[in-house]
């Protein structure tokens, strides 16, 4: 891959010789290079096509966001065709300039808790005014549920990775709460706003100031898009209320802290009233009952096809995800009853 990574690197004239060049972070689905070039650090990507199917859906947001709050994101590079994604004949690449004295919090402490909800909030905020029109879902019906729970129903009856035995009560444990899809559609009934949302609104999304932990990028853009607020909101409630990795399958001494609960909330609102509706307000807290259980259910998805979409280090990755998941949401579900 780093062959081809140099190769995708050549369609962006940086100034002077690649001193370095090697894979950084632990993402899920895009392939990242750290670039060192003449005293400069840069983060190079490659589009994982199979995912994300139509690169010019998220080259068209990604000059929107530009376009819009620029001092919001990572200062992205135009290649020698004058785009931000360029192809290579086999890959679509880009290239941004790597933030100084920065870092994606991993065990989040209070006061980065509040800075990233802060940061999503300031997000929310400056695009609460931008036209629905001007962005497209790049993968499309991302956060349906229904669509959700209709792959997985369509993964046990296919039972592809014969898994299927092993995974019964996470099955059961799954179809205990379809409730959570209902009660989303009547908030959608009763008026729930379409929003410019980030749609993977986590820790690892947003960059922090190495000296005081102040907010000061949102990064990973492609899956900016049409949502719902809670979706944002929900989703740092499922990633950042618990402290725990998304593959930590032993969570016996996990509880509900009503301190980190605010931290997580509290931020978001603040820096975003001003363009959210009471009802969205009201939802947020569902929120992070409906992403929960979403990414189970992808995550259980994943693992009954063979692990065909998320990137995995050992085979029962998935299955640990998954578990991990339905023991947050039932955390979450008991706690804010």
């Amino acid at each position: 891959m780093m062959e081809n990574a140099l190769k995708g690197l050549q369609y962006f004239a940086l100034q002077g010789a690649v001193d370095s060049i090697a894979p950084f972070g632990l993402g899920h689905i895009n392939d990242s290079f750290l670039v060192q070039a003449e005293g400069k650090s840069y983060l190079l990507q490659r589009l994982n096509t199979s995912v994300f199917k139509t690169p010019q859906v998220i080259e068209g947001n990604l000059r929107a966001l530009l376009a819009h709050a620029p001092e919001l994101f990572a200062k992205h590079l135009r290649g020698t065709g004058g785009n931000y994604h360029e192809f290579d004949g086999e890959h679509w690449w880009r290239l941004q300039e790597f933030v100084p004295n920065s870092y994606s919090p991993n065990e989040l402490q209070l006061n980065e808790l509040r800075e990233v909800s802060t940061g999503f909030g300031c997000f929310t905020a400056q695009f609460g005014s931008q036209p629905l029109e001007k962005y497209t879902e790049s993968i499309p019906h991302f956060h349906d549920l229904h669509l959700r729970l209709r792959q997985l129903q369509a993964a046990v009856e296919a039972n592809a990775a014969g898994r299927l035995e092993s995974v019964l009560a996470e099955v059961g444990q799954v179809q205990q709460f379809n409730w959570i899809a209902a009660r989303f559609d009547k908030l959608v009934d009763e008026g729930l706003p379409l929003r410019i949302c980030h749609n993977d609104a986590k820790a690892g999304n947003c960059l922090l100031s190495k000296p005081d932990s102040r907010f000061l990028k949102v990064v990973d853009l492609d899956t900016v898009g049409p949502g719902y607020a809670l979706f944002d909101l929900g989703d740092m409630l499922r990633s950042m209320l618990f402290n725990v990795p998304e593959n930590r399958e032993n969570l016996e001494s996990l509880s509900f802290s009503k301190e980190r609960f605010h931290a997580i909330v509290n931020p978001f609102v603040e820096a975003c009233s001003g363009v959210l509706k009471p009802i969205e307000i009201e939802s947020l807290p569902f929120g992070g009952l409906y992403m929960t259980y979403i990414m189970a259910v992808r995550f259980l998805t994943d693992y009954l096809n063979g692990d065909i979409y998320y990137k995995v280090s050992h085979e029962k990755e998935n299955l640990s995800r998954a578990r991990n998941q339905l023991t947050i949401l039932e955390l979450m579900a008991s706690s804010m009853a």
